[in-house]
């Protein structure tokens, strides 16, 4: 799996995952959903929580609007939460300033 990334579906969901690309389709490894939880604030939700998908889930690429990388604040967050952990440190001014995570 490459990167972290957050995927836009067609149903409006925005999911934040661990993301492989094909010509045809986009496979999501620890997909959570992004939840607007305010001004400024965002939280983490299972996606799928009722499913056992641990080598991912295959999407086909006429349900996915965008693919974008996320800050690296939301990157971090992410990985402490769903995947190994390590956080890239900040090498400068923080991007993003204001953002503000909840679980």
């Amino acid at each position: 799996m490459s990167e972290v990334k957050i995927v836009r579906l067609t149903t409006g969901e925005e999911l934040i995952a661990k993301v492989k690309e094909t010509d045809d389709s986009v496979t999501v490894r620890k997909p959570a959903i992004l939840i607007p939880t305010g001004k400024d604030q965002l939280a983490f939700g299972q996606w799928l929580p009722y499913s056992n998908i641990p080598d991912g889930l295959t999407i086909s690429k006429q349900y996915v609007i965008f693919i974008v990388e996320p800050i690296k604040e939301l990157a971090n967050q992410y990985s402490e939460m769903f995947g190994s952990g390590i956080v890239v440190p900040d090498k400068g001014p923080i991007s993003g300033a204001g953002l503000k995570l909840s679980t």
